[in-house]
């Protein structure tokens, strides 16, 4: 019986000494410590990549991944207007400034088709959290876009209205 509790209790004093192990980090990282973060200059006409980190003004966003046309977006959000179709993005944004929420924050859809074309974000989940500085929030955002211009070369995602910190929706 003794030794049964006593390989009971090495193993439970192993597995404590492991998972403390994981959950200090890497040894010798600040707790602190922001991540070094590459963010890539991009513009309409040369927007980044999927996957690369763009901003303009201490917002950033990165494309994880976007869906055009997306026909699946109507279960959540309810059809489309005539004539449109959904379009929809998953992007991680970050923000430099305290109180602003992801619906301060919402990317502006842009097609380089149509240059006047700019796609209001429709959230699929809670935007009102108030963001803070430096925590990477994820969001998917849908936008109605005119029939004529659902097309995934096209369109890209903007931090804002501007022509800068622009990222492509597909690879």
């Amino acid at each position: 019986m003794r030794s049964r509790s006593t390989v009971v209790l090495s193993v439970l004093a192993a597995s404590g000494l492991l998972l403390a192990g994981c959950a200090s980090g890497q040894p010798g990282a600040a707790p602190d410590a922001a991540p070094i973060v590459s963010v890539v200059e991009s513009s309409m006409t040369e927007p980044a990549a999927v996957g690369e980190r763009v901003g303009v003004d201490g917002t950033q966003l990165e494309v994880w991944s976007g869906i055009v046309p997306d026909d699946a977006a109507a279960g959540a959000l309810g059809a489309p207007e005539e004539g449109t179709r959904w379009v929809t993005a998953n992007v991680a944004q970050w923000v430099s400034v305290e109180g602003l929420t992801g619906a301060d924050l919402a990317p502006v859809l842009r097609s380089t088709a149509d240059e006047s074309f700019e796609g209001v974000a429709v959230p699929q989940q809670n935007v009102d959290v108030v963001m803070k500085p430096g925590r990477s929030y994820t969001y998917v955002w849908s936008y109605a876009v005119p029939e004529a211009l659902v097309d995934p070369e096209a369109l890209v995602l903007c931090v804002d209205t501007g022509d800068e910190g622009c990222s492509v929706l597909t690879k």
